[in-house]
């Protein structure tokens, strides 16, 4: 199909200006691409002529919004996307992806992912049990069987809704304050840094990070009760690896991201010289400082990748048009086992941390004043995620920052999901809606 003339016109004109200028503050993406970007929104001179005569609507509120909560969250940068009925309405970055070279944030900027690779590896999950390869409800030692076997059998099911009985994070200074004895204290005292050990080290495999917690005794009887768990989903990386017959980063990458050209996104490598990747910090009460010293590898299939917030809405958009997963395998990923209603009295940011009667089967079920959305969210050591979709309007959102701390999670996917719905709406009465 041949590329479409371009006339200019005053119209034709100042499309090609405003393409420039995003050109200019989003250096990733090529002119033609961001031009693009501007002739599928059909921003006519007649369609915003009632609100803005020089920029795209849309373009505008969004940009302002992220500029807003950039200046009053203080975190060091955001990168924002948002996509509609499989087309991309907007990309955006702004603040630093690196404070002390002055390296200015992009829509390229590697971010870390944090607990949204957690929608990654279940969708992979499915998409294997979809195949045949792997049984859902069959022992997870019949597909990473150096996992030693517990009192009750667990399998991938449970782990993928969190109710396996598999334990989380230990908080030590809860435990150490607790403990009844100071020779308790002095064993906690070499337990937390055999643990925090995992930190500091580089993992190639999926099997070797379980080595932290894997003779732990189960926290309940699985299917029980429900708990949080990122090494959890540890085990599923294994149960992927085993099922599939290849190591698990492969699978991921030749049978999710590459199929959806998430051409960023990838497994966060602390050794490997990765381009466009942001520094990270941590802000604590409006002070922004460099973050926590973690490697990432062993925590892999739970929150170990980096991408780009536009591959990230990339993947939402898939996964909602069935490109991942079929239907039956969404209904079940986006249901909430045991859920209670959802509540809009009080909404705020921690509507963005995991909790029971709101997580399905890796993904995490958002409150809306329309129903619900589903995605995930995610935060860790120099970065902050989040990424939604809106099945009602085809609408997803990802807004990704370097740095922990940062908890407009909520406050700015709600913000802009309205200037979203509202060019819908716009488009509709105007007769511009774009075409799919």
């Amino acid at each position: 199909m041949s590329s479409p003339q371009i006339k200019l016109t005053d119209q034709g004109l100042e499309q090609m200006q405003y393409a420039a200028l995003l050109s200019r503050s989003w250096p990733h993406r090529p002119l033609s691409l961001v031009l693009s970007i501007v002739m599928l929104l059909d921003l006519s001179l007649e369609a915003r002529a009632q609100d803005s005569p020089n920029v795209p609507r849309l373009a505008m509120a969004a940009k302002a919004a992220i500029e807003n909560e950039l200046a009053t969250s203080k975190t060091p940068s955001l990168q924002v996307a948002i996509a509609r009925d499989g087309a991309l309405l907007f990309e955006g970055a702004v603040g630093a992806a690196d404070l002390e070279h002055n390296v200015p944030a992009t829509t390229g900027t590697r971010y870390r992912t944090a607990s949204i690779s957690k929608w990654f590896t279940a969708a992979a999950a499915f998409k294997l049990s979809e195949r045949g390869d792997l049984d859902l409800d069959a022992p997870i030692q019949s597909y990473c069987p150096d996992y030693s076997e517990k009192a009750w059998p667990v399998s991938t099911r449970q782990l993928l809704s969190h109710t396996g009985g598999i334990r989380h994070y230990l908080d030590f200074d809860e435990l150490t304050e607790a403990a009844a004895t100071s020779a308790d204290q002095e064993a906690l005292a070499r337990r937390r840094d055999r643990e925090r050990l995992d930190d500091f080290t580089r993992y190639t495999d999926t099997q070797s990070p379980l080595d932290q917690f894997s003779a732990d005794p189960l926290v309940y009887e699985p299917g029980t009760d429900w708990l949080y768990s990122s090494f959890g989903y540890r085990i599923i990386g294994c149960v992927i690896a085993g099922a599939s017959g290849v190591p698990y980063r492969e699978y991921m990458r030749t049978e999710v991201f590459e199929p959806l050209r998430m051409l960023r996104t990838d497994d966060d490598d602390a050794w490997r010289i990765t381009p466009g990747r942001a520094k990270g910090y941590r802000l604590q009460d409006g002070v922004v400082r460099r973050a926590d010293i973690r490697d990432v590898s062993g925590n892999l299939p739970a929150g170990g990748h980096l991408t780009t917030a536009t591959d990230l809405v990339s993947f939402a958009q898939a996964f909602d048009d069935g490109q991942l997963v079929n239907a039956a395998s969404q209904r079940e990923m986006t249901s909430r086992p045991g859920g209670a209603a959802f509540s809009l009295d009080q909404p705020s940011w921690r509507d963005a941390i995991p909790r029971q009667g709101a997580y399905g089967f890796g993904l995490m079920i958002f409150p809306a004043a329309t129903g619900y959305w589903y995605g995930h969210s995610g935060r860790q050591a120099g970065g902050s995620a989040i990424v939604i979709h809106d099945s009602l309007h085809d609408i997803s959102i990802a807004v990704l920052s370097n740095a922990k701390g940062w908890n407009g999670y909520m406050r700015l996917v709600r913000r802009l999901h309205a200037i979203a719905t509202d060019e819908g709406r716009h488009q509709s009465t105007t007769g511009k809606a774009g075409s799919r």
